[in-house]
């Protein structure tokens, strides 16, 4: 007999971070958790994700760190009688697991109900053929395609058809699985790999409509079939560029009214056919130049874009979703902070702001990796900008990762481009293709000719123009006030006003200072002001009424990561949420400046106040002053750290690396010692691998363990405060110290999970000077063996990897647990 009362839940995780997927996941996993426990659910996770943070939210029995395949789910499923499972929180790679389990009837032998999204229609949406049959039957316009098993079928169909065209393979085990192919070369290349990472040994092959507007909806459907439009966004490049490499905006700036509708009663009829109850992120493609639309793909999961629709509009979106998922319904689920208000989380979100989502490359790392731009993704990460108007945030967000460096978004100095180079990297976009775009505008070329040769809108570059006028002026009238004032309003940042101006940025400052141009902080929440509302997340704008209320509690300003870049990644949001946690355990009110929209650190009721806002020297001391916080704390040294302790502002550092836990230096032994006002002690031993991979516990035998521990203590006494990897190597009985050094970003969470241990809230407690509330030590011993090893982006980038890449240059890392 079926179980009737939802009491288990469990939940299937991502997996490690990847091109294509930061940390948005983990954050929706994170905010499902919590709402869980408020019902009174037991709830399960299972993940392999060594930086999770959901994980940390668990005892060790209800989170289960597993390989997420079919016959390791499959035993889980087995040993635990869970009443019902959340699919929505692991990408499309679990809906392939999920379509395996249900294939062998273990959903049906266990009695376990698939929350929000059928197994059915799990399929359906995962096969383009199936989707495409029921997108028919509801008379939704899709595109026609033809599912093949074998290379001549592919070629023949596409000999009628005609090139390009885009190949997708059936139940695809990676997230990449969207190819365009120019030619028959091009085409038998990509079906090798087409064919081999398809489960079904299939490939989906339909005619190419790049060139058109793509737009991405994000609706929600509750268990009483009402549905709501919680975000529209329009992508600045066209269909043909991945949507997670274009620039996004929302609200959507060039549809219509009644392209609008239609495409927005197209998803609500979609999330209603396919019986979707909770989140759904629909993409279409759009003609403008005859209005028609089509549906090109159904993902009713969390994903970046639905993490950015809660970002940018305010909306709760996991929490709400989370309480659907166990039966209640929009009329009687409330939103937190809104106030005097009956229909609760009926809400359909309104917007007074405009929200960018820009992408962000590695390529400075990846020298070889191609930087053209086309259906595969490539973007390690983004950054979110908000403004009044598109101008501005579309600065700030050029501002958010300009400040890092050029090389890292453009492959090329767009400035030294001949007029050739120039017209093929227009016409073929790159990464940091916006820069070539202002570019091409400052030497003239009209918007009929910039539309042509990208396909992108021409409202558009009409922006940029406008921002190249804003350029002009300021480089011709250096400390005009009128200027001045005009540029900050549309989005100008104080560094990039100093270099048109000759300058020092503080000089800039000074003389904005001086004629009171000075930002006010904007909420962001979901009904555009319309009712009252408890805001604690905010964005900067240069306007007159601040909506921002300063506590007179004692505080801390806490430096968030930014975009995912490989090295840091998600071990660094890993550290920035147990940095906010331990600061308000100590009675500071936090305050937080980041501006990645797929971050955990940035969900609305983590820290006590947000500020979604670029990491740079501008917009720090904008916060500070008028925050004023006792203490400013950041990870380690890095590029925004310098600059500020340049500004003259007082800096409390994690005493952590940045970069790596000395990837050169041999190694066979890492113990994590711990010295606080002259006492040390030590935390944990590891062992050390070639491939840079972590192991616990060390399989030192005792007379070696000890000599470590000795050892390690008295290094120990020769260092400063903090916690520290010291490395060992082992020649017959002999240790040789290699090197002691602060912990490694990367390696923090592992170790913290691996020792029982928050690592993070003792480096706290010593940077702020509160020794006396030192952790005791209760570290427990694992009858596990536990692994820490790298992931790389060099498969989906495209480039031969190295026999031992270094670890810094990883995206995410995976945790493998085996029993001793």
């Amino acid at each position: 007999m079926a179980r009737t009362k939802l009491q288990k839940i469990v939940i299937i995780g991502s997996g490690p971070n990847e091109i294509g997927m930061d940390t948005e996941l983990e954050t929706a996993t994170l905010q499902t958790i919590q709402e869980l426990h408020k019902a009174g659910k037991e709830v399960t996770f299972v993940s392999n994700n060594a930086n999770s943070v959901a994980g940390d939210y668990l005892d060790p029995e209800h989170f289960i760190i597993s390989n997420l395949d079919a016959n390791s789910l499959i035993t889980i499923l087995r040993n635990n009688e869970f009443d019902g499972l959340i699919p929505t929180l692991g990408g499309t790679p679990i809906f392939q697991l999920l379509h395996q389990l249900d294939e062998a009837g273990i959903f049906n032998q266990l009695n376990i109900r698939v929350l929000g999204v059928s197994l059915k229609t799990i399929a359906n949406t995962q096969n383009p053929e199936a989707l495409n049959r029921i997108l028919q039957n509801i008379h939704e316009p899709y595109i026609t395609t033809n599912i093949l098993s074998d290379t001549n079928e592919v070629l023949k169909f596409v000999r009628r058809i005609g090139y390009p065209v885009i190949v997708k393979p059936v139940a695809a085990i990676t997230n990449n699985n969207r190819m365009r192919c120019e030619n028959e070369h091009q085409l038998k290349q990509m079906l090798a790999s087409a064919f081999r990472i398809s489960t079904t040994h299939q490939v989906a092959v339909e005619k190419s409509i790049v060139g058109f507007k793509e737009i991405e909806m994000t609706v929600i459907r509750d268990n009483e079939n009402t549905r709501m439009l919680i975000c529209a966004a329009e992508d600045f490049n066209p269909v043909g560029v991945h949507a997670g490499d274009s620039i996004v905006f929302t609200p959507t700036q060039t549809l219509t009214d009644q392209e609008f509708q239609a495409i927005r009663s197209s998803a609500l009829r979609i999330v209603q056919e396919f019986k979707i109850r909770g989140i759904c992120h629909i993409q279409f493609a759009l003609n403008q130049s005859t209005g028609n639309y089509y549906v090109i793909r159904v993902n009713p999961y969390f994903d970046r874009t639905t993490a950015f629709a809660a970002r940018a509009t305010g909306y709760p979106v996991a929490l709400v979703c989370t309480q659907i998922s166990f039966g209640r319904n929009l009329r009687s689920i409330t939103i937190p902070g809104l106030r005097q208000h009956d229909s609760l989380a009926l809400i359909e979100p309104t917007l007074d702001h405009i929200a960018v989502r820009f992408p962000t490359f590695s390529f400075a790392s990846f020298a070889n990796a191609n930087q053209e731009l086309n259906t595969r993704m490539k973007s390690t990460g983004s950054v979110i900008a908000f403004g009044r108007s598109t101008e501005e945030a579309t600065l700030k967000a050029i501002r958010s990762v300009d400040s890092t460096s050029t090389s890292e978004q453009a492959a090329l100095d767009e400035s030294r481009l001949n007029e050739g180079q120039l017209i093929n990297v227009l016409v073929h976009p790159t990464a940091g293709e916006v820069f070539y775009l202002l570019e091409a505008i400052r030497r003239g070329y009209q918007v009929e000719e910039l539309a042509e040769l990208t396909k992108i809108d021409a409202f558009y570059f009409y922006k940029l123009i406008h921002i190249v006028q804003i350029e002009k002026k300021l480089r011709k009238h250096p400390f005009d006030v009128d200027v001045l004032r005009n540029a900050k309003y549309y989005g100008y940042g104080d560094s990039q006003i100093a270099q048109l101006w000759k300058c020092s940025d503080k000089k800039v400052r000074d003389f904005r200072e001086t004629n009171q141009i000075r930002p006010t902080f904007k909420g962001i929440e979901p009904t555009a002001g319309e009712f009252p509302y408890n805001n604690r997340s905010y964005y900067t704008t240069f306007e007159t009424e601040n909506e921002s209320q300063i506590s007179e509690k004692p505080k801390v300003f806490i430096l968030g990561t930014a975009n995912n870049q490989v090295g840091t990644n998600a071990a660094a949001e890993y550290v920035t949420v147990h940095t906010i946690q331990a600061c308000q355990k100590l009675g500071f009110e936090t305050i937080l400046i980041n501006n990645n929209p797929s971050a955990i650190s940035i969900l609305p009721r983590l820290a006590d106040k947000l500020y979604l806002e670029p990491l740079t020297v501008e917009n720090c001391l904008n916060i500070m002053n008028s925050e004023q916080p006792d203490f400013v704390i950041a990870q380690g040294k890095w590029q925004i750290v310098t600059d500020l302790e340049t500004a003259g502002v007082k800096i409390t550092q994690l005493p952590l690396s940045r970069t790596s836990r000395a990837e050169n230096v041999e190694s066979n032994y890492l113990v994590v010692a711990e010295k606080m006002e002259e006492k040390q002690r030590n935390l944990g031993c590891f062992d050390t691998a070639e491939d840079a991979s972590l192991h616990f516990p060390s399989s030192a035998k005792k007379q070696i363990s000890n000599k470590l521990q000795h050892i390690s203590l008295s290094e120990l006494s020769k260092q400063e405060d903090g916690i520290y990897s010291v490395m060992f190597k082992q020649e017959g009985s002999h240790l040789i110290v290699t090197g002691t050094i602060p912990l490694a970003i990367q390696d923090i969470p592992f170790m913290t999970y691996a020792l029982n241990y928050d690592i993070v809230a003792d480096m706290v407690k010593l940077i702020l000077k509160r020794s006396n509330c030192e952790s005791p030590l209760k570290l427990t011993s694992q009858n596990v063996h536990l692994k820490l090893e790298h992931v790389f982006p060099y498969n989906q980038l495209q480039i031969p990897e190295p026999q031992n890449p270094p670890f810094s240059l990883a995206i995410g890392a995976r945790i493998t647990s085996t029993k001793l």
